[in-house]
Formats: C-alpha cells, sequence, structure tokens
C-alpha cells in the first residue's frame, strides 16, 4: 500500500490480506519505520517506529466499491506503542476510463 506522505515520511507499507467471508477480507500490514516531520522545515524529521494497520472489509458485489473498519497501532523506534486510532474506510476502484467526477 502507498500513502500519500512524502517517502522520506514512511510511504509504504507491506502486509498480508485473507478471505474472511463472502466479500469480506481481512489485512494485516505495517508502515515501517518513517520521520516525525511535524516540527520540521525541511520535511524530514526525527525517526520514528512501526505501524500495524488491521483492516476489515467489504467489497461491494460488483468489485468497485469497499468499505470496512480498521485499527491502527503506532510505536516509537523501541517498541512502545504511542498511538491507537479507530476508523473507517471506503474506496472506489479506478479503471483507464475513470473521471473525477466519478470519485465525487
Amino acid at each position: 500500500m502507498n500513502s500519500a506522505r512524502p517517502a522520506q515520511d514512511g510511504d509504504f507499507s507491506m502486509g498480508v490480506w485473507k478471505k474472511a467471508g463472502k466479500n469480506t477480507y481481512k489485512l494485516n500490514y505495517f508502515a515501517w519505520f518513517g520521520n516525525d516531520s511535524t516540527n520540521a522545515p525541511s520535511g524530514i524529521g526525527n525517526p520514528t517506529g512501526p505501524t500495524r494497520i488491521v483492516q476489515q472489509v467489504s467489497v461491494s458485489p460488483d468489485g468497485k466499491h469497499f468499505s470496512g473498519t480498521f485499527t491502527l497501532d503506532a510505536y516509537d523506534t523501541s517498541g512502545n506503542q504511542i498511538a491507537h486510532i479507530v476508523g473507517v474506510v471506503a474506496a472506489t476502484r479506478i479503471t483507464l476510463s475513470t473521471t473525477v467526477p466519478d470519485l465525487l
């Protein structure tokens, strides 16, 4: 998975997914050591530890959308948990013919 964060901030994560039911999948992935850029004028701050993201998503019958829940646990470089966030996710599949209005 790739996020919109700058590369020096850890914009890439790797993980796995497994079918958990009809049109339902569970994902477990890790964003590895990035940088805290919140207080760095150059955009490159102090190293931060990994973040574990667990999602459970359901894919629409037409395969064009998914939605579900996530849990994000962030750690410092010593392995101490520093954040726990629970939320929802939703996505729309894009194709070669997808336009901006299709996504809005």
